[in-house]
Formats: C-alpha cells, sequence, structure tokens
C-alpha cells in the first residue's frame, strides 16, 4: 500500500515540476514546428498547450477564444465570473460566440462567452516581452464583441493586443442597488479577463508589468472606471477613445427602475430581489435579451438624447463604499469623486472624432427631428439644449462651478449659440430653422455636451494626477466605417446613402469610424474583411494612428520605477496649456480645444466674458445673413482675435473667415513624433 502511495506522489510531483512542453494533460505533447503558433503554459501546478494561427505573410501569432472564466449559465448567471485555469489542450484557431443581445430584431450569441483574443508579434523568447493594449469594445453596454477586432496593425508596431469579451445588458448589469445584488458582472468579468493577462501574457510574449487599457465608447468609460477602481493593481495607462469617466453614459444612477422594468416586462416579482434573481434564471436567455429590447422604443427628444449620451438601459453602476465583509468591489464611488482625490497613477489618452452623433442625427431620429425643427418653435433652444442641459448637469463632477448652467450663461445662453447661426439663414419662418441647418446644429451641440466637454473635463481633471493627453480625429477616409464594429449603436449606424446627409455641411468621422484606422476588421469567424489594397492617404493616416497608440503604450514604464513615462515630444494637457493631437491626414498639434464651447458648457466665466468670445458671440448676433456662409473650422473660436487655432473639427463655422493673421501664430505645429513607426 505504501508503495502505490509513493507512486502517487510521483506522480503529482513530476507533474507539477516536469516541463510544460513536455507533459500536457497527463500525455506527451507534440513537439512544434520552429516559430510555430503553439504556447507552452505551466502554471498553478497546471500545464498547458494552447495552439493558434501564423499569419503566412507578416508572421504575428493570433489566438482566438481562451476562455478566462467558466460560462455564466445556471446559477452562475448574474454572478461574478468564476476564473479558469490554463490546462489541457486547446485549440485557438476560431472565435468564441459573443455575449447574448439583439441583433437586427433577433437574439445573437450565447452565454459561454467569456472569452478573449491574443494577437502577439512574437513567442517568447530571451528578449523583453512587448506591451500589451488590453482593449474592451463599446457598444453602450448592450451590444458589442471581440469579433470585428484584429490586432494586425498594432501587433507590426510590436504590441500585444488582447481583446475581452463581457456580458451585456441585464445579463451583465442588472441589479436593485443593494450589496446583495449589486450589479457589474460585466465589469467584474473585465477585472477577471485583465487578470488573465497578468498571469498568462508572458507566455504569448508579452510583458504583465507595461499593460494599457483602452476602450472605445462605453468600453473607454469601462477601461477609465477600472483603472481608477481600487482594485487595479495592473494597469499602467488609459486610452479612452470617444469616452471618458465623466461622460453621461459611464455609469448609471438609477439602476433600480431598470431592474422594476425587466420584471414588469418578463412577468418576475421585482422584491425582494432573491426571488427576482431566482425567476431571471430560470428564463430562457432569450426573453431577457427581448425584455432589454423592448424597453425604448418611442421615439421622443429623451429617448434621442438617451441614446445618443449612452443611457439608455442597464449598465455599469457605483456600488458603494467597501465595508469589507462581502467580496471586494470595482466601482466604489462617482468617477468624479476618485478624480478629485487623485487615486489615477497611470498616464491617460483620449479622444474624440469630430462628427460623434452625425450618423444618429441623420439615421435613426432623422425623421422625427425634423418634424420637431418643421412644427416647434425653438426646438434646438428650448428641447435639444435644454435636454442636453439637463443631461450634463446629471453627471456628477461634470460642470465644476458650483454654479448652475442658468445661472452662469448671462453672457451668451447655450441655446442662442447654437440656433443663432442657422435661424438667421432661414428666415422663412420665424422662430424656425431649415431641416438640414438644424440637424447641422444639432450633431454639433450634441457633440460638444455629450463627448467634447466630458473629454476636455476628464482630461483636465486627471491632468491634476497623472500625465494626461487629448487628441480629436478628423479624418474621412474610406476604410470600414464604424458600424461594422459597433453593430446596433445608433451613433455607428450606416447612413452613408443618407441625401440630407450628403447636403449637410458636416465633413468629419462619426462615432468608431476612426476604429478601423486602428483595427484589422474581422467577420465572426475571425477572417479579415477588409480590400488588399487600400489608398496612400488611408494607409498614411493608419500607420500615425496605430503608431500613437504604440508610442503610448512603449512609453510608460512599471510603477515604482524611477524613469519618468513620458509621451514623446507631447506636453501633458494642463488648465493652462489646452494643447491637443488633432489628427486628420498629417497629424497636428492644437491649442485650446473647442475654447468658447467648453467655456459654455463649463462654466467658465473667466472664458466667455472675456474679450475673445464675446466678439464671437457679438458676431453671431449682429452678423447680416448674406455674410454667414459655410467655412471651416466648426465655430471653435474664430480667427477675430489674431487666433492661434485653426481648421479645427471641420463641422460647420458659425462666422466667416477673417483674415489669417501671421502665419507663426496661426497653423498648428506639425508633429515631429515618429508615430509611424517605432524607432
Amino acid at each position: 500500500m505504501r508503495s502505490v502511495w509513493l507512486w502517487i506522489w510521483c506522480g503529482v510531483m513530476t507533474s507539477l515540476w516536469w516541463p510544460a512542453d513536455a507533459v500536457v494533460g497527463g500525455n506527451p505533447a507534440s513537439p512544434p514546428e520552429p516559430d510555430a503558433a503553439v504556447v507552452f503554459v505551466q502554471k498553478y501546478g497546471r500545464s498547458s498547450r494552447i495552439e493558434g494561427i501564423k499569419d503566412p505573410k507578416l508572421g504575428y501569432y493570433t489566438f482566438f477564444g481562451i476562455r478566462y472564466a467558466e460560462p455564466p449559465v445556471g446559477p452562475r448567471r448574474f454572478q461574478r465570473p468564476v476564473r479558469r485555469i490554463l490546462a489541457g489542450e486547446l485549440t485557438a484557431s476560431k472565435p468564441c460566440s459573443a455575449c447574448p443581445q439583439p441583433r437586427l430584431m433577433n437574439i445573437f450569441g450565447n452565454e459561454d462567452c467569456l472569452c478573449l483574443n491574443v494577437f502577439s508579434p512574437k513567442m517568447p523568447g530571451d528578449e523583453k516581452g512587448s506591451p500589451v493594449v488590453f482593449f474592451i469594445h463599446g457598444g453602450n453596454y448592450r451590444t458589442g464583441s471581440a469579433h470585428p477586432y484584429g490586432g494586425k496593425h498594432l501587433v507590426q508596431a510590436d504590441t500585444i493586443v488582447v481583446v475581452a469579451q463581457y456580458r451585456l445588458g441585464s445579463l451583465g448589469f442588472i441589479t436593485n442597488g443593494r450589496k446583495d445584488a449589486s450589479g457589474n458582472a460585466g465589469m467584474f468579468d473585465l477585472h477577471a479577463a485583465m487578470s488573465w493577462v497578468k498571469d498568462y501574457i508572458q507566455f504569448f510574449g508579452g510583458d504583465p508589468t507595461k499593460v494599457i487599457i483602452m476602450g472605445q465608447g462605453s468600453g473607454a468609460s469601462a477601461a477609465s472606471m477600472l483603472s481608477l477602481s481600487p482594485e487595479d493593481r495592473s494597469s499602467k495607462g488609459v486610452a479612452a477613445l470617444s469616452g471618458a469617466p465623466l461622460s453621461p453614459g459611464a455609469v448609471r444612477t438609477s439602476p433600480e427602475k431598470h431592474a422594476e422594468d425587466l420584471a414588469a416586462r418578463t412577468n418576475c416579482p421585482s422584491k425582494p430581489v432573491e426571488r427576482l434573481a431566482l425567476c431571471l434564471r430560470a428564463l430562457p436567455v432569450e426573453k431577457i435579451i427581448k425584455a432589454d429590447q423592448d424597453s425604448n422604443v418611442d421615439f421622443t427628444t429623451q429617448n434621442f438624447l438617451d441614446e445618443v449620451a449612452g443611457r439608455s438601459g442597464t449598465g455599469a453602476r457605483v456600488e458603494g463604499k467597501d465595508d469589507y465583509r462581502a467580496l471586494p468591489i470595482l466601482v466604489e464611488e462617482m468617477p468624479a469623486n476618485s478624480l478629485k482625490k487623485k487615486r489615477q497613477h497611470a498616464p491617460l489618452l483620449t479622444g474624440v472624432t469630430s462628427a460623434e452623433t452625425s450618423r444618429a442625427v441623420f439615421g435613426k431620429y432623422s425623421n422625427f427631428l425634423k418634424k420637431q425643427l418643421e412644427e416647434v418653435s425653438d426646438f434646438i433652444k428650448k428641447d435639444i439644449i435644454g435636454g442636453l442641459q439637463t443631461v450634463v448637469t446629471d453627471v456628477e463632477g461634470l460642470i465644476l462651478s458650483s454654479l448652475k448652467l442658468d445661472q452662469v450663461q448671462k453672457v451668451f445662453p447655450l441655446g442662442d449659440f447654437y440656433q443663432s447661426y442657422s435661424a438667421i439663414r432661414n428666415q422663412s419662418v420665424q422662430n424656425t430653422i431649415s431641416s438640414i441647418d438644424g440637424l447641422t446644429k444639432i450633431v454639433e451641440a450634441t457633440g460638444d455636451a455629450l463627448f467634447n466637454f466630458p473629454a476636455y473635463q476628464s482630461v483636465k481633471e486627471w491632468a491634476t494626477g497623472a500625465p494626461s493627453y487629448l487628441y480629436s480625429f478628423e479624418f474621412v477616409g474610406n476604410l470600414t466605417k464604424g458600424s461594422h464594429f459597433l453593430p446596433g449603436v445608433i451613433l455607428a449606424e450606416n447612413n452613408e446613402e443618407n441625401e440630407d446627409a450628403k447636403k449637410s455641411n458636416i465633413k468629419g468621422p462619426a462615432h468608431g469610424d476612426e476604429l478601423a484606422y486602428l483595427f484589422d476588421p474581422l467577420d465572426e469567424d475571425g477572417n479579415s474583411i477588409e480590400k488588399d489594397e487600400i489608398s496612400f492617404t488611408d494607409a498614411h493616416v493608419r500607420k500615425s494612428f496605430v503608431g500613437m497608440i504604440a508610442k503610448f503604450a512603449h512609453s510608460l514604464h512599471p510603477l515604482g520605477t524611477k524613469k519618468e513615462s513620458k509621451f514623446p515630444d507631447l506636453l501633458p494637457f494642463s488648465k493652462d496649456n489646452d494643447q491637443y493631437i488633432k489628427i486628420d491626414s498629417d497629424i497636428s498639434l492644437g491649442q485650446n480645444f473647442r475654447y468658447c464651447q467648453m467655456g459654455l458648457w463649463g462654466n467658465m466665466a473667466e472664458r466667455t466674458s472675456g474679450e475673445f468670445c464675446k466678439k464671437l458671440f457679438d458676431g453671431l448676433l449682429k452678423l447680416p445673413t448674406t455674410l454667414l456662409k459655410p467655412v471651416t473650422g466648426n465655430g471653435v473660436v474664430p480667427n477675430l482675435l489674431n487666433n492661434p487655432i485653426d481648421n479645427q473639427a471641420p463641422l460647420v463655422s458659425l462666422v466667416p473667415r477673417q483674415p489669417r493673421p501671421p502665419k507663426n501664430n496661426n497653423t498648428p505645429t506639425v508633429l515631429n513624433i515618429p508615430f509611424r513607426g517605432l524607432q
């Protein structure tokens, strides 16, 4: 008997200490070919052999569908994820299913969806590991997957890309507002995926001490909040694309109401919460997704603003202070409070596209908005701007002034600012404006209130605790549009053939249009859908944008080192230096990002009452109709006072072009950063 136990003990010790490339799952592993897409892992007493795909042309490695957590099904539905340890032989050549979500009036995906994709430029060796970009897809916490995001371009800049999936809609964020059902399961999914990266990325050629979190839209807000969380111990930088911690859709302030609505639509009891959870766990997943889908169907101004702001349905929430009696929490307080405490230790790179909301305005709600513009007096001033003011003031910490918007805007009210130009142009109907001009102004107003201003304030506050950088993506090219990456998101809706949009003066990329300049667009099987050849300008901008993100990742240093993390050649954003990166056919530096608009939304009396903005406001009211015509510049700050800003965010201008000041005072500085390649 003793000899039997001795043999068992020897077998256990052998499995723990024997090289991972020799034994996998108790059987001899096949030796891989040189440079094959095979990874050997030995950690936590387990061995694993993972076989992926090597690109035959570029030589990078792809590993699809690696599960980082157990399937959240049955009693695990709505619960925090149970992490999965790598073990045995795994084939990582096909993406896993997307998480359940609505898609074209149907239900798409599977609950067994907690997996990630890894794109690596090299296999592990003696050299130092590559920096890692951990990407979180957008979709307003309701739609999206890892499927469309190929890492081909970033890996060529010696950067590993990890794209993780997480539970969406009520499956990922249902809560009653209490700690016994705190919600945020989707956020904990992402936290578990980040822990997986920390544990395993070294086996894929990555450096676990140089990980940045990057997200787009709601994914950008989630990335920011994860970095601010007391539970974050791995991120060394944050890249937030078209989303920010202070975005209106970052957190939900009334999650209990959604739980009650969901209970009513599924015929489940809303109280006590234990009965609601038991009832929902017993339902087919299709019924829960259908109930989520039916929650916002009416065409109203409020629903339009909520959808564009990303506030519809359920999403991340503040869980409250950790009482150390239960499991740890992720979102302890409102993001604004975390920013004020200067908890942030990681540098921030955030930005927007120059026409974020154009596809939403000229898409799903186009006919509704045109009808309102034609029939409702002062629709933009009262309904749109009034509604946006409510949205902005609802975001805790977004407006730093102690005064309310309506108390400060005596110099020039917001409604007048966005309505004046179009109202003056169209004098046929008193106090109404043409539909196309009106839609254009709604694009500008919603873009400023819901994207530009939150990004501006977020980077401004973040800069008090860590280096921060702001960019504006303004290039309009011919690559895959945002609708491929963000299905079901009205901000990215494909309306290329919309006649009103063609007639408008909008010139700028919409929400998600920048993604094709960073990722290789893939189909659901992991195959690229992009044409082999693209234009020289598209390729040039892609190299610049990819290079910027890669440079940001490579410029960071692990915490605790004496080296200072620097983004090459750029001064960080500060209250005295509103410097931003302008990404167009070339990359240049701009100053004073949307100076007067940010002053209006931010209650910056010293700015709006200053001579510069007052001249702009006076010009809007006094200029005759014949002088008002579309020009470049998007009304940022006209060249009235030797303005150092020009051609910023080209939508449509509010005032005519003024004579250019001397070139050295007006022309944006072209960056000498080698963004097009790591040198």
